[in-house]
């Protein structure tokens, strides 16, 4: 509440808070369901002085008397480009200020994430995706937080918060269920409508939306007669009203103009009260100040300019004046309703700050905070508070200012907040910088734009690497650029000669930089098929290096992906293994491909366990250092993974896992989409599977490029399960025209001809399902894969028929008995089964069919598991009824959730790991246990075993 409130109310109540009811009791509904562990986010919004502070206020009140535990924040308008300096004003009091037993519980798990954020991280080590990384760690230290009692996050003028700040929250948001945590915001409405991701935040506000009303005529009258006396008449009291719109921060300036003039009520003319607003207060507050004493407006300049780092001894210094005076100064401006009593020195109200403020020139705004940075940095204020004050001054060629803001900037990005450290490193820029350190700075600027998702990162990665005078420098940045635009086949066809210029200027300084950007150029050649230079001409160059070092390992990962084209898939598979050697592979260092040629390889030649146990340690290192897109890259090439082996739900619970921390529904960025597809699709969970596919806009015209294979493969399978063989023939045919242009990028042509040839032959074109059966047999035989062959003798048997059919459906089961590719090896039985059967062999047709269901059922394939039963009580069998209970029948993430509780993990420790929330756990754990037949934890082991 206003200062002044105190002399012109003589009543206790809280004027403020007059007719106010329906708002507190909506206060009181969202504390009680908070405690019950239902969390939400609470807004109150509405103008300027309507009273949203207040209510907040006594939502505080409240919060601390049900034995909440209460962190507030204020924003500013000075300080949003300070990154997380919202959050930090919430949190950073309960971290700092915590003893080590309550710190070490606080920053337990993933929660230690957080912990750059509340110190200076300028030196600290940087991981790939620090951004999410923080948000995540952020999360879990509000559970933690939240552990031992309800909490409430109150932020006033949540318009002026930093947007990483505003990123946390609005994350938060969406995680609150379950949760006893009330985050509480009171937003200042203007004439425009909040944007970007405020207006999402706003939108995740629970109902009702507190907007507190203007006053009536009533309580305006009791407030007008409480501070001017009862002799007021009715006349003035509407007047009043009048003037100030009912609003209640207004009415309580007005009629602390009417005090300090020293007019009676009835001395006052109603007809003179004029209307009352920002403007008309800013005079009013600036004569007020001027009057005080000739140097209280330098104390206000200096308090407004210094914002939330206005302690009286740095306003002193900053006005030039000695603590004394500025303390009498302080104790002056109190009384007069400009400043609010304590420390830092706040003003009463933001509109008072605003006029204090904007009462200054542009020239002595500039002047103002340049000298607040340097005092700032004297005191070796944190990186982030300084820079606040330097964007705010003219470039004038300040080597110092430049140092600066890179310093935030580093400490900015390693904490998590990417778009806090590109306003500095692009004000740094404009500076400028001396001519040879400014490639350095572009090269900082690209980074950090690349982590915002900036298309402006290749521009400067570019120019950094090209004007450069250290062959050091220039090869860091064209190693960034190369990675910054991949895939991007044109840009890399485009950067080649930049790639070769650099690897040889930089080869006598430094061997791993030289052998990185060769590897960048062979992930040029392979997205560029057509050029005259061939990958396998460059791979041989590097195939003899051995694979000690993490370029070298990187290299070898290529020459290992050029194998599959032409070769027996165990060549390159053997290739793949001494390029997974280095320990590297699981961090995030190194090209995008390097996993990605890995993983493919591996699953080429069927080496399952080797690529699961690779991508498994991979994604637990994500997961700890939280790093968004190195986790969801992890998880999609498992699910792959999984996806050959014939783990159905595992490859759906992995594949929707990466797809959905990314959070974004464009599918060309979303790889994961298209096993978790396919995956539904083999399940027989077909609408659901075209749901997933519409929602991430799949089911439209896709881009055609080298990487819609993965995606028409994908929607020409799921289409051929639904039944629609048309456009099931369109898809698969362009995924094999475009495998056939990427000369071996995608090497799976077997599989989009074994899904082609059953759609050719329903639709009756057996000349195409011929052409089509050749092409699979002919891959099959070059990479001398059981799989492969497996599935190319299959549909061969199916299109032959007859007699020799039936051969070539054994000669398929035969190829894949002892094939880790469960799946596919369960559709070689059942179609065998379903030909003896037909053939009259029903005794012969019964085992076969029984080891083909049981393999369908352990895949969790309920559409063949399904034809198998029915083919197999066709042929005199019975099969054994299974229920909706046991291992199988769980779901793809109650699987999951069972499996790691199984090894012991908690279910915060599940719900980290997994990027869900307790409750979801829970709700997991919960339905396993149903199905599972079981009450306990240590049951879940063996449950899942058998």
């Amino acid at each position: 509440m206003p200062q002044e409130s105190a002399e012109v109310f003589s009543s206790n109540e809280q004027p403020l808070l007059f007719e106010r009811e329906d708002d507190l009791a909506a206060l009181d509904a969202a504390l009680a369901e908070a405690a019950a562990g239902t969390g939400g986010v609470l807004l109150i919004e509405g103008p300027a002085g309507i009273g949203k502070t207040v209510l907040l206020d006594a939502l505080r009140s409240r919060a601390r008397a049900a034995g909440m535990t209460v962190l507030t924040a204020r924003g500013g308008e000075l300080e949003r480009g300070f990154g997380f300096g919202i959050v930090r004003q919430l949190l950073e009091g309960a971290v700092i200020g915590a003893d080590d037993a309550e710190h070490e519980r606080l920053l337990a798990g993933a929660a230690r994430l957080a912990e750059p954020v509340f110190k200076d991280v300028s030196a600290a080590e940087e991981t790939g995706d620090v951004a999410f990384a923080t948000l995540h760690g952020l999360y879990w230290l509000v559970v933690n937080l939240a552990e031992r009692a309800p909490l409430l996050l109150a932020i006033d003028d949540v318009q002026w918060t930093d947007d990483p700040s505003l990123r946390f929250l609005l994350h938060l948001a969406h995680r609150l269920a379950g949760l006893p945590v009330v985050v509480a915001v009171a937003l200042r409405t203007e004439a425009d409508r909040p944007r970007g991701v405020l207006a999402s935040l706003v939108l995740e506000a629970r109902p009702p939306v507190l907007r507190p009303r203007p006053l009536g005529e009533p309580a305006v009258a009791r407030l007008v007669r409480n501070g001017l006396g009862e002799d007021a008449s009715d006349e003035l009291c509407r007047a009043c009203g009048e003037a100030t719109g009912g609003n209640p921060f207004l009415l309580s300036e007005l009629l602390g103009e009417f005090r300090r003039d020293a007019l009676p009520a009835n001395a006052i003319d109603p007809q003179a009260v004029d209307r009352l607003g920002p403007e008309r207060i800013a005079a009013a507050v600036l004569l007020r100040v001027s009057r005080l004493d000739p140097q209280a407006p330098s104390l206000t300049r200096a308090a407004a300019v210094l914002g939330e780092q206005a302690r009286l001894t740095m306003c002193a210094e900053l006005a030039g004046l000695d603590v004394r005076k500025a303390s009498a100064l302080t104790a002056g401006l109190v009384d007069l309703a400009v400043l609010a009593a304590g420390e830092p020195l706040r003003f009463v109200h933001p509109i008072v700050r605003t006029a204090i403020y904007n009462d200054l020139s542009a020239a002595e705004q500039g002047e103002l905070h340049g000298r607040a940075a340097k005092l700032l940095a004297d005191q070796r204020a944190d990186p982030g508070a300084i820079a606040i004050h330097l964007i705010a001054t003219a470039p004038s060629g300040d080597p110092t200012v430049v140092a600066m803001l890179r310093e935030s900037a580093r400490s900015a990005l390693t904490g998590g907040a990417p778009d806090t450290a590109v306003e500095q490193l692009r004000r740094a820029l404009a500076e400028p910088p001396n001519p040879d350190d400014r490639p350095s700075v572009l090269f900082e600027l690209g980074n950090a734009e690349h982590e915002l998702g900036d298309l402006a990162a290749p521009g400067h990665l570019r120019e950094a690497g090209e004007t450069a005078t250290d062959p050091l420098v220039r090869a860091r940045a064209i190693i960034a650029l190369a990675w910054t635009t991949h895939p991007n086949p044109p840009k890399q066809r485009e950067q080649l000669p930049l790639y070769e210029w650099a690897a040889e200027e930089v080869r006598p300084h430094d061997r791993e930089l030289a052998l990185q950007l060769d590897a960048a150029r062979l992930g040029a050649l392979m997205l560029n098929p057509d050029l005259p230079v061939k990958l396998e001409d460059e791979a041989a160059r590097v195939a003899d290096l051995p694979a000690l070092t993490a370029a070298e390992c990187l290299l070898r990962s290529f020459v290992a992906r050029r194998a599959l084209e032409g070769g027996p898939v165990a060549v390159a598979g053997d290739l793949a293994e001494q390029a997974a050697a280095h320990p590297a592979l699981v961090s995030q260092g190194g090209h995008p491909l390097w996993r990605t040629n890995v993983t493919i390889c591996l699953i080429e030649a069927e080496r399952y366990e080797v690529a699961e146990h690779i991508l498994s340690r991979a994604a637990r290192h994500a997961e700890r250092n939280g790093s968004l897109q190195w986790f969801s890259r992890a998880l999609w090439l498992r699910g792959l993974t999984r996806g050959r082996r014939g783990d159905l739900r595992g490859a759906e619970a992995d594949a929707r896992t990466a797809c959905d921390i990314l959070a974004t529904k464009d599918y060309t960025k979303t790889p994961g989409l298209g096993v978790a597809v396919e995956s539904l699709a083999d399940q027989g969970r077909v609408e659901e599977a075209e749901a997933l596919l519409a929602d991430f806009g799949m089911d439209g015209e896709l881009v055609g490029n080298l990487f819609s294979v993965l995606p028409l493969l994908t929607r020409g399978r799921l289409r051929a399960a639904a039944g629609d063989d048309v456009r099931a023939r369109s898809d698969l045919e362009e995924a094999l025209r475009w495998m056939r242009l990427s000369r071996g990028l995608w090497p799976w042509t077997t599989d989009a001809c074994v899904a082609l040839v059953p759609v050719l032959c329903n639709l009756g074109d057996h000349d195409a399902a011929r052409e089509a059966v050749d092409q699979a047999m002919k891959s099959a035989t070059v990479a001398q894969s059981r799989r492969r062959l497996g599935g190319a003798l299959r549909v061969a048997g199916l299109l032959e028929g007859g007699q020799r059919g039936l051969d070539l459906l054994r000669e398929a089961a035969e190829a894949l008995a002892d094939s880790p590719a469960l799946l596919w090896r369960a559709q070689a039985l059942v179609d065998l089964g379903a030909a003896l059967r037909r053939d009259g062999r029903s005794e012969s047709a019964r085992p076969v069919l029984r080891g083909g269901m049981e393999l369908a059922h352990r895949c969790g394939a309920t559409p063949l598991a399904d034809r198998a039963e029915e083919e197999l009580r066709a042929a005199g069998g019975r099969p054994r009824r299974r229920a909706g209970v046991g291992a199988d029948a769980l779901t793809a993430s109650e699987r999951r959730v069972a499996e790691l509780a199984a090894v012991g993990a908690s279910n915060k420790e599940i719900a980290q790991s997994l990027f869900v929330t307790l409750r979801t756990v829970e709700m997991h754990l919960s339905n396993a246990y149903s199905k599972l037949e079981i009450r306990s934890r240590h049951e879940l082991a063996s449950a899942l075993a058998s």
